[in-house]
């Protein structure tokens, strides 16, 4: 389907017929980005003392973004709490909440383009309860780059709405930051060798799961503990890559009701990454999928090198999608790197396999930019 209009707006990503996608190309280019990210180490020299500043003395570091960012926000709370074991003071939150109710203290807001209104809201809100501020963005330059005291430049621009490298290159700098926090420091070498290797090791599981998943009229993704990031980046993956509704629940909460609205049309992608998962995680997940099969779900796993061989298997529509083991890396650093490789290979080999664009996220559609253009307004508080 061609844009509503020719040429598309400037700023817009480049308009495909078809594959390959931008956002392919996007994920290819990770590798590389995760050397340099690693080697220049932005987040370690501009971030990492912030931190260590706020933990000294007690104080609250929120960790805000809006979107695949509020994932990311996530991700980065859970690396750096984690490692230091201040989880309690290392908190994610979504952008809005931190601007309707700023905490004192270090708001570490992650933007890829800056421009995100929420996200500068947050920033000034925090400001004016007198916290310090930083930002982790691809453009320095921006509204939310003016507006923060330290940033943590990275280096690459997301050419895909559906962004990838936007989601990758903040945990990076989180994964970075955690281990500097710790008194340690990642090998880049090692962190673009074994996001090579996931690329490899699962692609073809990846085309097979999506072609399982490419007629279903809604997928519901699932995880446990820090699995439930990957998840709900996930399913903001389908529903902007492919347009198939997606949900995203804490495993827990699928199996408490949310299960009545799976049948035979649907699907349920489980994540099982996170090397901390023991036997009671895994029983559940095992339950899930039981579950979701019963009603006549097609069932997908993502599964950690720590998952047995046989789990699940006879519940399964196809072969697991198996994060390769990582002998250079700290084990939780692994386990997001590689969800997240596996997470976007599955969103980008179901667009393929649905025939739908994921650069765009839909606003080749005037109807649909001119929603975003609704949706993305200024926030006055």
């Amino acid at each position: 389907m061609s844009p509503d209009h020719d040429p598309l707006p400037a700023g817009f990503p480049e308009w495909r017929e078809g594959p390959p996608w931008v956002m392919s190309e996007m994920v290819a280019a990770e590798p590389r980005l995760a050397v340099q990210i690693l080697a220049e180490g932005e987040g370690r020299l501009r971030i990492s003392p912030l931190i260590a500043s706020a933990l000294a003395r007690g104080a609250m570091v929120a960790v805000s973004g809006c979107g695949t960012s509020e994932h990311a926000a996530m991700a980065f709370s859970d690396l750096v709490g984690s490692a230091v074991g201040r989880q309690a003071l290392v908190r994610p939150r979504q952008a809005l909440e931190a601007a309707l109710d700023p905490w004192p203290g270090l708001c570490v807001a992650i933007s890829h383009e800056g421009e995100t209104a929420a996200t500068v809201a947050a920033i000034e809100a925090a400001r004016e309860v007198g916290a310090d501020t930083a930002l982790i963005t691809a453009a320095p330059a921006s509204s939310a780059g003016r507006a923060v005291r330290e940033l943590a430049r990275t280096p690459q621009v997301d050419r895909s709405w559906c962004h990838t490298v936007g989601y990758l290159s903040p945990i990076l700098v989180g994964a970075d930051v955690a281990a500097h926090l710790a008194g340690s420091q990642l090998d880049p070498e090692a962190a673009g060798e074994y996001l090579h290797r996931c690329l490899a090791d699962l692609g073809p599981g990846s085309e097979l799961a999506a072609t399982a998943l490419a007629q279903s009229s809604s997928v519901t993704c699932v995880g446990g503990g820090a699995d439930y990031v990957a998840a709900r980046e996930l399913a903001l993956k389908i529903a902007e890559g492919s347009r198939i509704p997606a949900l995203s629940h804490q495993l827990e909460t699928f199996l408490h009701g949310h299960l009545a609205a799976v049948d035979s049309s649907s699907a349920v992608v489980a994540v099982l990454a996170d090397p901390g998962a023991g036997p009671r995680l895994l029983e559940r997940t095992r339950r899930a999928l039981a579950a979701a099969r019963m009603v006549g779900a097609r069932t997908i796993l993502i599964a950690g090198p720590f998952v047995p061989a046989d789990f699940a298997t006879s519940l399964l529509s196809t072969p697991p999608l198996r994060l390769p083991p990582a002998a250079r890396l700290d084990s939780r650093v692994a386990a997001t790197l590689g969800a997240a490789m596996g997470i976007q290979l599955l969103a980008l080999d179901l667009a393929t396999a649905r025939g739908t664009n994921p650069d765009l996220i839909r606003r080749e559609e005037l109807a649909y930019r001119e929603a975003a253009a609704q949706a993305e307004g200024s926030i006055t508080l």
